[in-house]
């Protein structure tokens, strides 16, 4: 392996540099994915609430063009 970086002109810190990046690339690809189905879900258990406190879909949705369209 040491052979093949010499052959390329790579040392040891450009190789380890290169995998630490592309290792924080994935971490950060996770989290944000991670986060992205947090709030996902998050607003799926609003909508949920809203709707059994409105007392159906319905009246959630008149409630919400009401709400927007001020009349």
């Amino acid at each position: 392996m040491k052979n093949a970086m010499q052959k390329q002109g790579l040392g040891l810190g450009e190789l380890d540099q290169a995998a630490i990046s592309e290792g924080i690339s994935k971490a950060g690809v996770i989290v944000i994915l991670a986060l992205a189905t947090l709030i996902g879900t998050w607003g799926i258990a609003c909508l949920i609430g809203g709707m059994s406190a409105m007392g159906g879909i319905l009246e959630l949705g008149r409630s919400w063009f009401a709400a927007v369209t001020g009349m």
